[in-house]
């Protein structure tokens, strides 16, 4: 493998660190402090927002200028952002942080996602995308075991998630190989929306729901269910330690098997596991049933990106990985509002029957789609 391809999947894991303490932090702040669920769920959107209006001239970014300057630029904007969130008591300037953050995050993922890409072909991209994602797993998770310095001060997660921001910016500064993205046949040609396949943006867009409304539904869920801190740090430790264990084992089937079998496949497991906290809800239950969700959740993501690079040319990928960021994007800022009002429905049940009833819903559009191309196929 290239340097920058070991770079890139280097800095994700420290990265994640930040990634794993900082919104987790701030949800439980603004819990502790009485503030209402929905409001919880505008601020943690506010990140997102900037991810779907940013990431499609992120892409197009990396096909025109340096890498290596765009995603020093990206880790910086983090590492400012993190810092800020000191000042997390005032709404306004919240809100503006996590817009601008996500600025950040934007260029970070796109850029890391490229670069493998880039260094990366059919026969070993769904194992590359794997190991990025489970490093990203294992930072969040020891981000997330961070949680209890809240213990010390309110402010003392937000150094530490900007310190290791700028470790990685620092390391990208020192070893990262500078290289322009070109392309000899279409330098000056942009790709369309409407060349995305279809199931790779719902994917996508699944995903980012799932996993931003976790986020924030997790610990309000763990906290009015009489858990405490520490026993709301484990529930999410344990949803990103399932990402470590069993993400990659999925990657690695994804450059064997069919991928649109095997999004059909966790759509169905995903639609089993999500109805289960509905009928149990002790600690030992949850926390092997968040291990399982957070082991396959992600897969949506890491398929439907591998699925997309199979499809399009690779003189697109740049932009191709910024699309597919944009609907990450838009499902993560439906997703923390659509479970906070869950939650605040209804405590137990409401999220859970939600998040089956996309998994499945998920399913039946990949089956149509299957079916279409079938029909497709024999009118020819």
């Amino acid at each position: 493998m290239h340097k920058n391809l070991y770079l890139a999947l280097a800095g994700i894991a420290i990265g994640g660190i930040g990634f794993g303490l900082i919104n987790p932090v701030t949800v439980i702040l603004l819990e502790k402090s009485e503030t209402p669920a929905l409001l919880t769920g505008i601020v943690t959107t506010a990140g997102y927002i900037s991810i779907v209006l940013f990431s499609p001239l992120a892409g197009k970014f990396l096909k025109k200028y340096r890498i290596r300057n765009i995603v020093l630029i990206g880790f910086f904007i983090w590492a400012l952002g993190a810092l800020a969130h000191i000042f997390w008591r005032y709404y306004p300037l919240l809100l503006t942080v996590k817009f601008i953050m996500g600025l950040g995050g934007t260029i970070i993922f796109v850029s890391t996602e490229f670069i493998i890409n880039f260094y990366s072909d059919d026969s070993n991209r769904g194992k590359n995308t794997g190991i990025y994602v489970v490093l990203l797993s294992i930072g969040i998770a020891i981000g997330t075991l961070l949680i209890w310095t809240l213990e010390i001060s309110d402010w003392v997660p937000f150094v530490i998630g900007s310190s290791v921001m700028f470790i990685v910016w620092f390391l990208y500064f020192l070893f990262f190989e500078s290289f322009q993205f070109t392309n000899s046949s279409s330098a000056n040609d942009n790709m369309r929306l409407s060349d995305m396949p279809v199931i790779s943006l719902i994917s996508s867009a699944v995903y980012g729901i799932m996993e931003s409304s976790l986020v924030v539904v997790i610990p309000i869920y763990g906290l009015r269910s009489m858990y405490d801190t520490t026993d709301v740090s484990s529930f999410l430790t344990s949803l990103v330690i399932g990402g470590i264990i069993l993400l990659y084992l999925i990657g690695y089937m994804a450059d064997k098997i069919d991928k649109r079998k095997l999004l059909s496949a966790i759509s169905v497991i995903l639609a089993i596991l999500f109805l289960l906290p509905l009928f149990r809800a002790n600690f030992t239950y949850l926390i092997l049933l968040f291990f399982l969700i957070g082991g396959i959740v992600p897969a949506y993501y890491t398929i439907g990106l591998n699925y997309t690079m199979e499809k399009v040319e690779r003189d697109f990928i740049a932009e191709a990985n910024g699309y597919y960021v944009m609907f990450y994007g838009i499902g993560t800022i439906a997703g923390p509002i659509i479970g906070s009002i869950m939650i605040d429905i209804e405590t137990r049940f409401a999220y859970w029957v939600f998040a089956s009833l996309l998994s499945l819903s998920y399913w039946f559009i990949l089956s149509r789609e299957k079916n279409a191309e079938r029909g497709a196929f024999s009118s020819n």
